[in-house]
């Protein structure tokens, strides 16, 4: 195979010391052999990579001890597998890595100034909360064939990343998940009839000229908006005093205006305000009455502190009274993500909406404003409740989302939709999947349905790239492996499959063979990882990122991406 190259520019190969580390994290991989009845899930044990050879004993001595831990759990309850699983990512998570960490702190200390110029420097180096889910590593297929997470359409990292390069910062390194900025791009992808469907492409990794990466294309069925059902909408909008801002409420109430002028006649509107307490300002109103909605909506004022959990209880009362069965039913939270009063842990916020997800109340959230920002709760508050996450930063990102993205994706046709590759030892050495940290699901979990995942709506995509080292006598008609999906069908509540055999053939030796599909996904991947600094990502230079991105610029919105990367590259 010849060597991976980008069209305009070869990437370098990566230097001597990130060969080393690669061999480090590919050996803690290996440190247990395979159960006769089920493999090890050696990747649920990742954890941060460093990109410092002396401290690759230490993650590899954490990886073993946690692959111990998994295969000798024979007989165990799955309560007591999870927790020593979960225990030994997060003591893997404690140990991060000195380079990854540094790197974190150098994006934190350049925030001098601030987005901002009228809050405190050290108010935005401490109030924006941001989660470090670390980087995977490779892992011997030999050791765990099977690679499986959860589908997720969340967009919001993409676009708080953009936020802060345009405001002359790098991005923290650990508010950047991969899988959020390739995702942010469409991609010409065949759409089924009803459901999902699946599709595979590959080419030369800009990161290593010895792998391959396969990138993996899920299309969710599209719906017309004239065929829809009727929709019911319950915004909770923050109006704290946090939000006293045009960038912020003043976004927010442009945004939910756009919504309201794209929804039919029979959809209905109700709005619910929280600050120190939850206030209704609309009962659900139908939308045939829009000026009265846009009247409320307008007199939206900021004053107070953040009763989150006030806010969620509230909407999701009114939610539950404008339910409308067989319908859409939805909240649309939309604030800083602060909250300093009544509740304010993440996940116990989260628990208290799992039941009407459950139910089919599903929850889009909507993040706003950087000084104060806390990405954690609007993350985790979207997929407790089977929902996305999206970020707003100015008035055309509003238009795009609540103009056209969240109208069309409305109706959802995938709940708990999750994926499952198992690669080929015989084809495949090695293998990492890039992105999707915090969207792990145990190999054994793909088919249990109590085990929750993620939701797709009309017209939705999820993009994910592998990077494979192949053995060296791995033949273009040998067997890869295969991708499997599984989701929930919303109407008739039955569980569907379907798969997708891979081939070494997909693998298309030159880069400029590839399709366009593909050059966009792994540049954008290329950049996401440089930002979080992936100790895969070593050799990769912006320079040759921004012209393979100038040559995409034709497509959509992949002159935003141009933009950052410009931005970026001045910043290094």
């Amino acid at each position: 195979m010849s060597s991976p190259r980008f069209v305009h520019h070869p990437f370098p190969q990566r230097a001597a010391i990130g060969i080393l580390l690669s061999l480090f994290v590919m050996l803690a991989a290996c440190g247990s052999s395979n159960d006769d009845n089920e493999a090890t899930d050696a990747e649920e044990s990742f954890n941060d990579v460093d990109t410092a050879s002396d401290s690759s004993d230490s993650i590899t001595d954490d990886a073993g001890d946690a692959m111990e831990q998994d295969s000798s759990s024979d007989g165990d309850g799955e309560a007591a597998l999870m927790e020593r699983e979960e225990e030994a990512v997060d003591d893997a998570m404690a140990d991060a890595p000195e380079a990854v960490s540094a790197a974190s702190r150098v994006a934190e200390d350049s925030v001098a100034g601030g987005f901002f110029d009228s809050e405190p420097e050290a108010e935005l180096k401490e109030s924006n909360t941001f989660e470090d889910y670390g980087v995977r590593p490779f892992v011997e297929t030999d050791v765990d064939p099977k690679s499986t997470f959860a589908l997720d359409v969340d967009t919001g990292s993409f676009t708080v990343g953009k936020q802060w390069l345009e405001n002359g910062e790098l991005p923290p390194a650990e508010s950047v998940r991969v899988e959020e900025y390739v995702n942010s791009f469409d991609y010409d992808y065949p759409a089924p009839n009803d459901g999902l469907s699946v599709v595979a492409e590959g080419g030369p990794s800009p990161f290593d000229a010895n792998n391959v990466l396969v990138r993996l294309g899920v299309q969710a069925e599209q719906v017309a908006n004239e065929e829809r059902p009727e929709a019911a909408l319950t915004f909770i909008v923050d109006t704290s005093g946090s939000m006293d801002r045009h960038d912020r409420l003043g976004l927010v109430k442009d945004s939910l205006t756009t919504l309201v002028r794209e929804l039919d006649r029979d959809d209905s509107v109700a709005i619910v305000t929280y600050s120190n307490n939850a206030e209704v300002i609309l009962e659900p109103t139908s939308v045939g009455r829009s000026d009265e909605i846009v009247a409320a909506i307008e007199s939206l004022q900021p004053d107070g502190s953040t009763n989150l959990e006030a806010g969620l209880f509230r909407g999701y009362d009114l939610a539950n009274e404008a339910f409308v069965e067989g319908g859409i039913n939805r909240v649309v939270l939309a604030s800083d993500g602060v909250a300093n009063v009544g509740l304010t842990d993440p996940d116990q916020l989260a628990e208290t909406i799992r039941g009407d997800a459950d139910k089919g109340i599903h929850l889009v959230t909507v993040g706003v404003g950087m000084g104060n920002f806390n990405d954690v709760v609007m993350e985790q508050l979207a997929d407790q409740g089977d929902g996305f996450y999206a970020y707003v930063n100015d008035r055309s990102e509003a238009d795009r989302l609540f103009g056209d993205d969240l109208l069309s994706t409305l109706l959802t046709v995938a709940i708990d939709g999750k994926i499952q590759v198992e690669f080929s030892p015989e084809a495949v050495e090695t293998y990492r999947l890039i992105g999707f940290e915090n969207r792990a699901v145990l190999d054994k979990d793909f088919r249990n349905d109590d085990v929750d995942a993620g939701e797709l709506g009309a017209g939705h995509q999820v993009t994910a790239v592998y990077e494979l080292h192949l053995h060296d006598e791995t033949r273009i008609s040998d067997y890869l492996g295969t991708a499997q999906l599984r989701w929930q069908d919303p109407g008739s509540g039955g569980v569907i499959e379907t798969r997708l055999e891979l081939s070494a053939g997909i693998i298309e030796k030159n880069w400029a063979n590839t399709s366009e599909d593909f050059r966009l996904a792994v540049t954008v991947a290329s950049f996401a990882e440089s930002l979080r600094y992936s100790p895969y990502a070593e050799s990769v230079d912006l320079e040759q990122i921004l012209a393979e991105a100038e040559a995409l610029s034709h497509r959509g919105r992949v002159n935003e991406l141009v933009d950052m990367i410009d931005q970026a590259r001045s910043l290094r």
